[in-house]
């Protein structure tokens, strides 16, 4: 496993983590919120979650196969 690998799913989860972070800020205080804003939100939210969970099967498969077996596509 290459350090690049972990370091894209350590910056990741942290961008994750500062979406979640900034959609409780800014909905934490709102009385009500537009629908389709609240659509726009949770969509950007599940791309970075996307992102996240597509660097944790990348180090699976890495550390699943072989290192001097090559990856088949």
């Amino acid at each position: 496993m290459n350090d690049p690998d972990l370091s894209d799913l350590m910056k990741a989860a942290a961008e994750r983590q500062l979406a979640v972070a900034a959609l409780q800020q800014k909905y934490g205080a709102s009385e009500s919120i537009p629908t389709e804003q609240l659509v726009l939100d949770m969509r950007e939210l599940l791309a970075t979650e996307r992102v996240v969970l597509d660097a944790i099967i990348t180090l699976f498969v890495k550390l699943d196969r072989p290192a001097d077996k090559p990856a088949s596509v």
